[in-house]
């Protein structure tokens, strides 16, 4: 027995005074539960003082303490980044200040991105002492080296240069003695586990199952110790044809991708790389004797040698700016626990049947990251709570092939999908009369913009809506998820929070009634990018969110974000297009920047005209908008804001942060964080700049 428990202490009473204590009803045993939940506090407490002594397994609130006494200063806070490895590495650090090296290692501790630097003198074109020989720095370019040509302006460079005489930390030159180039990935990379490829035609194949081209990526590799600079294999990076060819092909494989033909895994000299794009109605370069590759499109093509296989499976890695969508990340924290009706789905099982399994509260949990051809019918008994989700490390996608995906319940009913990529159709709550579903929970899930992909990444049906909500009193919670398109009638209530919403168009509908015309239901926005035009019955709260609306040539509607009752409900920390009819804004873009201009202007001209002032704010309205990588579904980037787009916008939140979907991500931050501590490590004279690749 614990020393410490209540009945512990309560035993080391004198018997008397426990007979006495029952006689009267055990207040002396409530009393000693109470001294026994402090002392556990306190042996708690005592237990980790000595763990506290050390940065591996101190408390996160000891670490700038003991930061502190190694001279580690804590820049800028980087809220749910710890930076314990930075302080953990101070001493070593500082012993290597100003090595290629500690800069690498500190922009990774800082910033958790990968890093790679580059010293630009090494770069420049000069004539060659005999004391320090380079025989492969060559003054004039070799055109015929096809790989050196390709890594031209980026980390791996090697072409030689004249000197630049802007400065690196100003963006005007990289090529000089002085500078130090910080290479930097925001891009994240994910693995898919094994998959059926898609079958495009006879000996033809493409890696992502929805049927599109997606280039793949290096899963980063180990480095062998702490004086090695980082290299393409220890980093996050697209697979260039040329770069794996002048690499070799084993540098990359099997933990980059892998190729499974009828069970049996093929080695690396059993494939080669390629250059598989369009050629009329074929692909070019057709294999000969080998399986052939494509790393930048994600093809794969057999020789006309070889028997056509019967089963061809594919791991391998994709890039994302972060953990949103149906992805492999860990999802096990939100999974709903209900151990006593658990019905698992493996490969080739059936989820409809697996569904009808739990009509009265369950959970059906998809353990393998295939494609499904189905089009499910949730259907959920009177306050029950059903659960769809893939398993936890599992990319699950189920292709509708142009029916709906359904959801029905009986009063006080919920239903909750997890981890799914949902594509070919619609997610649909409908109207059959007695459909009384309460509550439906979209987690980690992907609706596909435009229902499909062309294999060009080209949404198959750019107007179509992806989630129709044809019932009212329901409540629709979206959470970290990827969808198209928004429809539902005026009584359900829709809350969105660190997600996309993508009509494919901002001059399209992302969300309004039935008729793409009147408006929806109540909406709610957090954390959120929304591509498109939206029409809500109200807006309870907007906030670090970007609504990236605009109205087409002849549209019929009047404002690209509207609100029937603007009487209720803020808008807070967002970029809301001009002219939009919404409730009172703080501190929103453009709006706010407006306001500061003319009060700027005002200070220098107190007489401006309205003229002016129009003026003015048409230069701001202009100026500030929001500016994305890609904005099409499928990109690596997507969703992802330009390193040019307005301050007001990458660091407008309430936060400091930047608006929209990636606000957790926190990116200004940790780029803040690393130029506080970068001149600590840098060489007098030297001047740094960061480049970021993606």
């Amino acid at each position: 027995m614990n020393s410490l428990s209540p009945d512990a202490l309560y035993q080391r009473l004198p018997e008397v005074y426990r007979k006495r204590d029952e006689a009267q009803g055990f207040p002396l045993k409530a009393l000693m539960e109470i001294l026994a939940e402090q002392a556990a506090i306190v042996k708690n407490d005592a237990d980790r003082l000595y763990d506290n002594q050390f940065i591996e397994t101190c408390d996160e609130w000891a670490a700038p303490y003991i930061g502190e006494l190694v001279g580690y200063r804590y820049g800028p806070n980087i809220p749910d980044v710890s930076q314990r490895a930075a302080a953990a590495n101070q001493i070593r650090l500082t012993r290597r200040r100003g090595v290629a090296l500690a800069l690498e290692q500190l922009a990774s501790d800082t910033t958790r991105w990968p890093a790679k630097v580059v010293e630009f003198f090494q770069l420049l074109a000069r004539p060659e002492h005999l004391a320090a020989p380079r025989p492969d720095n060559h003054y004039t370019l070799n055109v015929r080296d096809s790989a050196k040509c390709e890594a031209i302006n980026t980390p791996f460079d090697t072409a030689s240069y004249t000197m630049a005489t802007g400065r690196i930390s100003q963006g005007e030159g990289k090529h000089h003695f002085q500078h130090v180039g910080i290479f930097l990935w925001r891009l994240r990379h994910y693995r898919q586990s094994l998959t059926p490829a898609f079958r495009l035609a006879a000996r033809r194949y493409l890696f992502q199952p929805m049927g599109f081209n997606a280039p793949l990526f290096n899963e980063p590799q180990t480095e062998p110790d702490v004086n090695h600079l980082a290299r393409e294999e220890n980093l996050p990076v697209p697979l260039l044809r040329r770069s794996i060819a002048a690499n070799r092909l084993d540098g990359f494989y099997p933990h980059a991708f892998t190729v499974v033909v009828d069970g049996i895994m093929q080695t690396a000299n059993q494939l080669q790389i390629c250059n598989l794009s369009d050629d009329g109605a074929d692909w070019a370069h057709s294999p000969v004797d080998r399986m052939s590759v494509d790393p930048e499109l994600g093809r794969l093509s057999f020789p006309a040698s070889m028997v056509e296989p019967e089963t061809v499976e594919v791991t391998f890695h994709y890039g994302a700016s972060a953990d949103i969508g149906g992805g492999a990340y860990s999802r096990s924290e939100g999974f709903i626990s209900h151990s006593a009706n658990v019905h698992s789905v493996g490969a080739g099982g059936d989820i409809q049947a697996a569904l009808g399994n739990v009509e009265s509260g369950g959970v059906v949990e998809i353990g393998v990251s295939h494609r499904f051809a189905v089009s499910p019918d949730v259907a959920v008994n009177i306050d029950q709570t059903v659960s769809l989700r893939a398993a936890d490390g599992h990319r699950v996608f189920i292709d509708l092939e142009g029916d709906d995906f359904t959801v029905v319940g009986g009063a006080e009913s919920e239903v909750i999908i997890d981890g799914l990529v949902v594509f070919g159709g619609r997610l649909v709550v409908p109207d059959t009369g007695d459909n009384q579903l309460r509550r439906l929970v979209l987690r980690n899930v992907t609706l596909v913009p435009g229902h499909a992909l062309s294999i060009n990444r080209q949404p198959m049906l750019p107007n179509a809506a992806s989630l129709v909500v044809e019932i009212p009193n329901v409540t629709v919670e979206i959470e970290n998820s990827i969808v198209g398109a928004i429809r539902t009638v005026e009584g359900a209530s829709v809350s969105v929070k660190d997600s996309i919403v993508d009509a494919t168009s901002h001059n399209h509908v992302a969300f309004s009634a039935l008729d793409e015309i009147s408006h929806g239901g109540v909406l709610t926005l957090c954390e959120t990018t929304v591509i498109g035009k939206i029409a809500a019955r109200s807006f309870p709260l907007i906030s670090n969110s970007i609504l990236d609306a605009a109205l087409g040539e002849g549209d019929a509607w009047t404002s690209p974000v509207w609100a029937l009752q603007r009487q209720t409900g803020c808008a807070r920390f967002s970029y809301i297009p001009p002219f939009s009819r919404v409730p009172r804004q703080h501190r929103c873009q453009p709006q706010f920047a407006g306001s500061n201009a003319i009060e700027k202007a005002e200070a220098r001209n107190p007489s401006l005209t309205d003229a002016e002032r129009e003026h003015i704010l048409h230069g701001v309205r202009a100026r500030v908008v929001p500016a994305f990588t890609s904005t099409r579904y499928g990109d690596p980037a997507y969703g992802q804001l330009l390193l040019s787009a307005p301050t007001e916008i990458l660091r407008g939140a309430d936060s400091g942060s930047e608006m929209g979907v990636y606000h957790h991500l926190y990116q200004p931050q940790r780029h803040d964080a690393l130029l506080f501590r970068l001149n600590e490590f840098l060489p007098i004279g030297l001047d740094a700049g960061l480049i970021y690749v993606t």
